[in-house]
């Protein structure tokens, strides 16, 4: 069912994945604040297009299709005890507010996104759709969007029915027209607003302002112009072309990550004359491939209807089937995602093929029926009788057993993940998934998939409640402040190949002492322009080739070791108020290389990628001291100390930092 012109879309929800418990992980590209930012600017991009032959402004320029940014802004809680979206007031402190929570938002605003769409929320004490100082004067006045703000369906309505913020919708109608808000999904305008102007509290010119803005966006996609002879049936076509599907195994190979490989288990070898076990409740799994917000992959309705078809959909016993002789391959439910009764029988006799097969490949994991919309989780750990089933193989099983993870927030294994041979997390792969996943088990496709998010112990979620929002709470919150022990940390990922890297210096040699005692300098007002570049070597032995991403983070250096002792860096301040871990601040894709290939890849720093929001001085500061900058490929890392001898108030200071392009020498 289509609505409108098809031409403006309520995406990308940038939000943060800043708890494994919240029902929309699935939705979101991770916990990181810069990964984000660089989805929506990629994403917004990509959606709209630009006008190359336009010598107008990027506001004003012709738009392909019109991106919406949401959910603005601390949308990460459905509903969780006594709390639901419709009333909880996210309580931030500006810290993390700036550090954190808006800086997606920020890059969407600066990527000239058409739209931004408020949350059902609050934001410390006021609801986000009805907050002057969220939209007017952050989003307005400070990113200057120019762009039209939305709020989310029924947003209006919890203002007054889920927050007690106003007494009826005419209120609730001016408070939102005076934020700035264009557009209300509901019907809230339609009883309140005309009344709101009558009695005085909304303007004339307020509302021009806001028509203004909307009608700006029309013209940009076109409304109004000269009706095109181009068909738009010929694009509806093409939709589940070859290839668009070509597009979607690309998506779902490259989000597989590999977790564990205990004596290079995979990839197996389809030649092999060795038995396949394929047990699990996701093994016959069609939709459960799928997330949410999916249309019907198969057969449209014409009634409208949402249960859709998924009878065309591969299940990964079929893709396995299909890339082993069949009758090598035996298949058992064990037990489903989340039954509790009944199932026994069934994790017995899965525990006797299991032991009976020469592999395991063991499918786990969540479903919509535990994660989605209005939908959040209390546990980490695997649902229903899953845990039973999967001790039961490993117990006989062991390092034989690969286990395949199927879910959007993540999952909690345990100590017990140990005894399995691999582990692949495969999110929720879509109308590919199980092609994806076979490509991957049987070494066609090499993995290159990173963790976006923390895989924490199943004891994080009594350690902090999902109502929390601070990120530097007690135990701390994502790989920037988290200070336990994650079972897999945030940017994980193996590969079947070993890959080296060496740092180079100006004059192209290698370096093979990575921890010098001289660390690169960062000097105030001093133009340095050096570049931090490596060489990546796919050292093999895997056959096909891969390509990998380096992640470069920065980390405080805390303490002087012995290597250091003749050294004179400084420890970077890591006070209880900040006490972070690390912070990613680029990374870069290698291209597709055959074993014995490499390639230089080029970091570039800026003053910038080091400071962090202060509430005293109200600025973000670069804090001087010594820092140690990490580059990370598959198992691989090195490091390299930085010394930052000045300390920079990139808010006063903002032009001048944007000009100085700071970097290390590879020495």
């Amino acid at each position: 069912m289509a609505i409108g012109d098809g031409l403006t879309y309520w995406s990308p929800t940038i939000n943060m994945q800043r708890d494994p418990r919240w029902g929309r992980n699935q939705e979101v590209p991770g916990e990181d604040p810069y990964l984000t930012s660089q989805y929506s600017k990629a994403f917004v991009e990509a959606l709209q297009g630009t006008d190359a032959d336009s010598s107008s402004s990027s506001s004003s320029s012709r738009l392909r299709l019109g991106a919406c940014c949401k959910h603005f802004l601390a949308n990460s809680l459905e509903h969780w005890g006594n709390y639901s979206r419709h009333n909880f007031d996210a309580q931030i402190d500006q810290e993390d507010l700036h550090n954190y929570y808006l800086l997606p938002f920020e890059e969407c605003v600066k990527s000239k996104a058409a739209g931004v769409m408020c949350s059902y929320n609050a934001v410390n004490g006021a609801p986000a759709c009805a907050n002057p100082w969220l939209l007017q004067q952050v989003l307005r006045e400070k990113w200057n969007f120019t762009g039209y703000l939305v709020t989310d369906c029924g947003a209006l309505s919890d203002v007054v029915r889920g927050h007690n913020f106003a007494t009826d919708d005419t209120q609730t109608s001016a408070m939102a027209k005076n934020a700035s808000v264009d557009v209300n999904c509901g019907n809230t305008f339609g009883v309140g607003l005309l009344k709101a102007h009558n009695e005085g509290q909304v303007t004339g010119a307020t509302i021009n302002e806001s028509f203004e803005r909307m009608a700006r966006i029309q013209f940009r996609l076109g409304l109004f112009d000269s009706p095109k002879k181009d068909n738009p049936q010929e694009d509806i076509a093409s939709i589940g072309s070859p290839q668009h599907r070509q597009l979607a195994l690309e998506a779902a190979l490259q989000s597989i990550v590999l977790l564990q490989n205990k004596n290079n288990l995979l990839p197996l070898d389809v030649n092999e004359k060795k038995s396949l076990a394929v047990i699990g409740p996701h093994f016959n799994a069609t939709k459960g491939l799928f997330g949410n917000y999916h249309g019907s992959p198969c057969k449209c309705r014409s009634d409208g209807n949402m249960d859709d078809d998924f009878s065309c959909i591969e299940t990964p016993l079929q893709a396995i089937k299909r890339m082993k002789s069949p009758d090598q391959v035996k298949s058992l439910m064990g037990c489903d995602i989340a039954g509790k009764d009944g199932s026994n029988t069934d994790i017995e006799r899965a525990k006797k093929l299991a032991q009976e097969s020469d592999i395991v490949i063991l499918l786990l994991g969540l479903d919509q029926s535990q994660e989605k919309e209005e939908l959040d989780r209390y546990e980490t750990t695997l649902p229903g009788l899953q845990p039973n089933l999967m001790e039961s193989i490993l117990d006989v099983a062991g390092e034989k057993t690969i286990i395949v993870l199927i879910h959007g927030g993540s999952v909690s294994l345990g100590d017990i993940r140990s005894k399995a041979g691999a582990i692949l997390s495969a999110g929720y792969g879509g109308e590919v998934a199980s092609d994806a996943i076979a490509s991957v088990l049987f070494g066609y496709y090499n993995p290159t998939g990173k963790l976006a998010a923390t895989m924490y112990p199943s004891s994080f979620v009594h350690e902090i409640p999902l109502t929390e929002m601070g990120l530097r709470v007690g135990v701390g919150r994502t790989h920037m402040y988290y200070q336990g022990n994650p079972e897999y940390a945030f940017g994980h990922g193996l590969s079947y190949s070993k890959w080296k890297i060496d740092w180079i210096d100006d004059s192209g040699s290698y370096v093979e002492d990575s921890n010098q005692n001289t660390p690169p300098t960062l000097k105030l007002h001093e133009s340095i322009s050096t570049r931090l570049q490596l060489s990546v070597q796919n050292a093999g032995p895997h056959t096909p080739g891969s390509s990998q991403t380096l992640l470069l983070f920065w980390r405080p250096f805390n303490g002087i070791n012995e290597e250091d002792a003749s050294s004179d860096f400084i420890p970077v301040d890591r006070n209880e108020k900040r006490k972070i871990r690390q912070k990613l601040i680029d990374f870069q894709p290698t291209s597709f290389l055959d074993i014995g290939q490499s390639e230089t890849i080029e970091f570039e720093l800026n003053w910038k990628d080091f400071a962090l929001w202060d509430s005293t001085n109200n600025a973000s500061l670069v804090s001087p001291g010594s820092y140690e900058l990490v580059v990370q490929v598959a198992d691989t890392h090195m490091i390299r100390r930085l010394e930052v001898v000045s300390s920079l108030n990139i808010q006063e200071d903002d032009a001048f930092s944007q000009q100085l392009r700071h970097s290390t020498t590879l020495s």
